[in-house]
């Protein structure tokens, strides 16, 4: 039996790495569950069996950074305000560099996530992170500064290969940095 489960397991991540590359590559409303089921090298019904539809893959895809912020904003929600915010900053900045690829694809859905219930969490995460990220002073333009940082920082992000690691995390640590102030 553990055999079996192995195989389920190794075709489950199959399916999901394919999936990522797709929707990296082609995005998400473009890709079909075919064309996932053909780069996974398996059947259509397969995928079906491991997922309800194409949200479920993409939930699945999604999983390890969204797993990842939740982490992050309940260490950082823990903390006083200033501690909050560096932590934050410094921890998104890794994130994002870690899961750059991703990011071409939740810019893509990120109209439509909050419509999306399986996505709930993640939407009110972000939210939370960027209360976080401006500071946790509820002033309205330190919130609009750390949007515009966030998709600046996204923006940036979501161009796999045109910066390495460490000049992607440099540059992104930096920009937070200046453009969020402590709060007082």
């Amino acid at each position: 039996m553990a055999a079996t489960s192995s195989v389920r397991d190794r075709t489950r991540l199959e399916i999901v790495q394919q999936a990522m590359t797709l929707f990296q590559e082609k995005g998400y409303n473009a890709t079909s569950l075919q064309d996932i089921a053909t780069a996974a090298g398996c059947s259509k019904a397969t995928v079906l069996y491991h997922f309800s539809d194409k949200t479920g893959v993409l939930v699945a895809v999604l999983e390890p950074s969204h797993a990842a912020l939740s982490k992050l904003v309940a260490e950082a929600s823990a903390l006083p305000a200033a501690e909050a915010q560096e932590l934050a900053i410094g921890r998104f900045v890794e994130l994002a560099v870690e899961f750059r690829g991703l990011i071409s694809v939740l810019q893509d859905l990120f109209g439509s996530l909050g419509e999306i219930p399986e996505f709930g969490g993640l939407v009110t995460e972000g939210l939370r992170l960027t209360e976080l990220l401006a500071g946790g002073t509820g002033n309205q333009l330190e919130l609009d500064v750390a949007k515009f940082a966030i998709n600046g920082l996204l923006g940036e992000c979501r161009h796999p290969g045109e910066r390495t690691d460490a000049e992607l995390h440099e540059l992104c640590d930096t920009a937070l940095r200046r453009l969020l102030r402590p709060p007082a």
